[in-house]
Parts: C-alpha cells; sequence; structure tokens
C-alpha cells in the first residue's frame, strides 16, 4: 500500500523524529500515540494517520465496522496548550470528514488543559473511558538508587521478592516473540477459573511479535525450578514502562508469582534507564467497591502515586452526534 496524504496528514512518518518528540518533555506523550503502537494497529488491519502542527501531534486510527466509521486518538492528541488542542481538533475533525467518519473519539494528553475546559472546544464526554482516565505510577526512577525503591515497596512485596529463590520461583525477560505461547496459557488459565474475557489469541500474538521485533514491548515468564507459572508483556517506550497484560496459573497463585515478577519489571525499568513505571489503570481512592480496587490495592503494594488523566471525549464530524460503533 502507497503512503496516504491528506492535509496534515500522513499515513508514513519518519518514525524515529515522530517518536523522538513524542517522548521528549514539554510533551512526553503516551506509548499509545507512537509508531510502535500505529505499526500495531496496522498489523492488525487498520488504517492510521500521523498530524502534527504548531505544539501538537496525533497518531488517529481508523475504525469502520460496515458503512460506520470513527477516528480514534488514544491518549492523544498531545498538544503543549489548550490553543495548540484546539488547532489540533479542528485537523481531526477535518480528516475524519474526508475519512467519512461520524466523529472523532480522543484523550486529549495537554499537561496545562484542565478537564473543564474541554467542553468549550465543542468535545462531549465519552460514556466511558476507552483506556484508564486515571492511573497509578511509580515515577523518578532515575532519581532513586535501587535500594530506596526497594524500600518503597510494602514490606510483604519486599520478603517475598527476596525470598522468591528459596521456592525456585526464578523471573526472566524473553527475546523471543514465540513466548506469547506460556502468556496466553496463563491468561486462558485466569480466564476458565475467573471468567474473564480476553482478546483473542491473536491480538496477544500480533502484539508481541510487532512490538517486540521493534523492541518495544518485553515478555516476562516466572518458573519454578523449568515449569512456567506465570508471563506478563509490558510496553517500552525510552521514558516509561507500561504494565500491560499478565496471568498466571491458579495453582501457583500461593507462590505469589505475580508479585515476584512484578517487582522484578519494576527493578528492570529503573536498570534500562526509565524514570516511569505506569501499572495502567486505578480505581478511585476510598472506593472500596470499584471492580478494580483489590488490583489498585496490589499495585500500590509498589510505591507510587495518583496521575489524573483527562479521560475520554467525542465530536461529531459531519453534523450528526456522536454514536457508538
Amino acid at each position: 500500500m502507497s503512503p496516504k496524504t491528506t492535509g496534515t496528514w500522513q499515513s508514513v512518518v519518519d518514525e524515529e523524529v515522530w517518536d523522538g518528540q513524542l517522548f521528549s518533555p514539554p510533551r512526553d506523550g503516551h506509548f499509545l500515540q507512537s509508531s510502535h503502537w500505529a505499526a500495531f494497529q496496522r498489523a492488525n488491519g487498520r488504517e492510521v494517520y500521523f498530524g502534527s502542527g504548531d505544539g501538537w501531534q496525533c497518531m488517529a486510527i481508523v475504525e469502520r465496522a460496515g458503512d460506520a466509521c470513527r477516528l480514534y486518538c488514544p491518549y492523544g492528541p498531545v498538544a503543549d496548550d489548550q490553543s495548540s488542542l484546539e488547532e489540533a481538533l479542528d485537523a481531526l475533525q477535518a480528516l475524519g470528514r474526508q475519512e467519512g467518519a461520524g466523529f472523532i473519539r480522543v484523550e486529549p494528553w495537554a499537561r496545562t488543559v484542565e478537564r473543564d475546559e474541554l467542553g468549550k472546544l465543542g468535545l462531549l464526554p465519552s460514556k466511558r473511558n476507552m483506556q484508564p482516565g486515571l492511573t497509578w505510577i511509580q515515577d523518578d526512577l532515575q532519581g532513586k538508587t535501587r535500594d530506596a525503591l526497594v524500600l518503597e515497596f510494602a514490606a510483604n512485596v519486599r520478603n517475598r521478592w527476596r525470598n522468591a529463590y528459596k521456592k525456585e520461583i526464578s523471573v526472566a525477560p524473553s527475546e523471543d516473540p514465540a513466548d506469547v505461547e506460556i502468556l496466553l496459557q496463563m491468561i486462558h488459565d485466569v480466564s476458565k477459573n475467573t471468567g474473564m474475557i480476553p482478546h483473542g489469541d491473536d491480538y496477544y500474538r500480533i502484539q508481541a511479535k510487532t512490538l517486540m521485533e521493534r523492541n518495544a514491548a518485553t515478555l516476562y515468564v516466572t518458573r519454578q525450578g523449568d515449569q512456567p507459572i506465570a508471563a506478563a508483556i509490558v510496553y517500552d517506550s525510552p521514558t516509561t514502562r507500561y504494565y500491560a497484560h499478565s496471568g498466571s496459573l491458579l495453582e501457583a497463585r500461593k507462590l505469589h508469582t505475580g508479585t515476584v515478577m512484578l517487582a522484578t519489571m519494576v527493578l528492570d525499568a529503573q536498570e534500562r534507564g526509565q524514570q516511569v513505571f505506569d501499572f495502567v489503570g486505578a480505581a478511585p481512592k476510598d472506593e472500596p467497591d470499584h471492580p478494580w480496587a483489590g488490583f489498585t490495592e496490589f499495585k500500590q503494594s509498589f510505591g507510587g502515586r495518583y496521575r489524573q488523566n483527562l479521560g475520554t471525549w467525542e465530536a461529531a464530524c459531519l453534523g450528526q452526534p456522536p454514536a457508538a460503533l
């Protein structure tokens, strides 16, 4: 397929330049706006566009279902201020009209813009967030020693991580995308025992192959002796590691495999020179009945803080109100 250009948008960019701008201050953009996530979307058969202007950049995914179409910008547009965000939204709506999209769905990444200002830009809040609007992060990894970081872990986390060898538990990164089959085994076990509905198997296979070949993801496998008992995949940008998908065998839960594996992934991020570990999604404080409350408490046992994002918003392109696709 030949590259396409429409207005300020193009289907192919200089990826090194794009990601360099995205991940550098003051933007410090999210992985889901990177060339790597765009490559994963293309591998799944979707068309993507890259656009940029004065103080903004945005990767937009064209999502189609029958005659319906929308543009979706996960954690984007990335904008320096409200003025540049407004310019980005205008450009997105113009692209949407050219593509026949009924509406745009965005998750603005603009640190100087407040949530109550988004309505003034013609946006309506979505019925639900597509990506987490609230997350838990462990940041300033390079400003701490390894020992200081470990001391931020809860006492039971430190003890389980330090004593894992006594139970013959080891955690190691894999460079082989084929090891995603181990992760699938774990996810299937979790699904069978909890009723959780995962993505289809090919979603994980394509993701591992696409991102690992770009050095943009790392697959971890936890073993007891030679037997795999847990696995996880994390996304990696130069600045941030994101906790993406994980699973463990029910029979191994008493070994606290998730604790040992997550501690290892956080410490490895520090060793790699990354600044932030994003645990990806958290329940609000003091909401014990929230479906993510238990998992959030687990994430918080590694130290860190909340980070609030702006959430998911929509705007019409062709005159009709946003509708589900």
